[in-house]
């Protein structure tokens, strides 16, 4: 029961520290943060390691956040004309393809790339590479993670209650996906200093 509250409880206080938009990045780093190594792994206290996780990824998760509502733009954009400009042609399949793309790139920076903001000590144009690399290396997993964000979204959009329920569980669902592919990028634990918490590689 306690892990099921505060389960929920990070994922309200996650949607609070997204509600100036801006703040949606660092927001969903720390939440992936907080829920990996406090309540999967039990170290630390899961508020305390939120708002670490917030304030040491706020500007670069401005960055991403930027980009995501660009993406978010354009396939709201192609949506428009997809479902009230029926073209012919070439010119549908551009805006199909485009509002696909755009999804689906938009799901993967939400699935992928803020959770390596929480982990990893890289620039924005090193997360982009680095989600490409994950995709590339586990195509299925990270398919998997997109759907997911979709799925999550769709049922959000249908379903506005659902809202506070989906952050934390879905968030939490997705770290036994990407844990394993994190995994793969890091050096073995005899690697790191013996006093050193490795969580991580749990």
């Amino acid at each position: 029961m306690r892990r099921a509250l505060e389960v929920l409880g990070l994922g309200l206080l996650a949607l609070a520290c997204s509600l100036p938009l801006v703040t949606l990045g660092a927001s969903a780093a720390a939440l992936y943060y907080a829920l990996a190594k406090s309540v999967r792994r039990g170290r630390g206290s899961p508020w305390r390691e939120f708002f670490r996780s917030f304030r040491q990824n706020l500007l670069p998760g401005l960055g991403l956040t930027a980009i995501l509502a660009l993406l978010l733009a354009v396939a709201y954009f192609s949506a428009l004309y997809v479902v009230n400009r029926p073209l012919s042609g070439l010119v549908d399949v551009f805006y199909c393809l485009t509002l696909a793309l755009a999804s689906l790139a938009a799901a993967l920076v939400v699935s992928l790339t803020l959770p390596a903001l929480s982990r990893f000590s890289f620039k924005v144009p090193q997360l982009l590479g680095f989600t490409l690399r994950l995709a590339r290396r586990f195509p299925l997993r990270a398919l998997a993670l997109a759907l997911m964000s979709l799925a999550a979204a769709a049922l959000c959009w249908i379903f506005p209650p659902a809202l506070p329920l989906l952050p934390g569980g879905l968030c939490l669902a997705s770290t036994w996906l990407i844990e394993p592919m994190f995994r793969s990028f890091m050096p073995p634990r005899e690697d790191f200093p013996p006093e050193a918490d490795t969580w991580y590689l749990e």
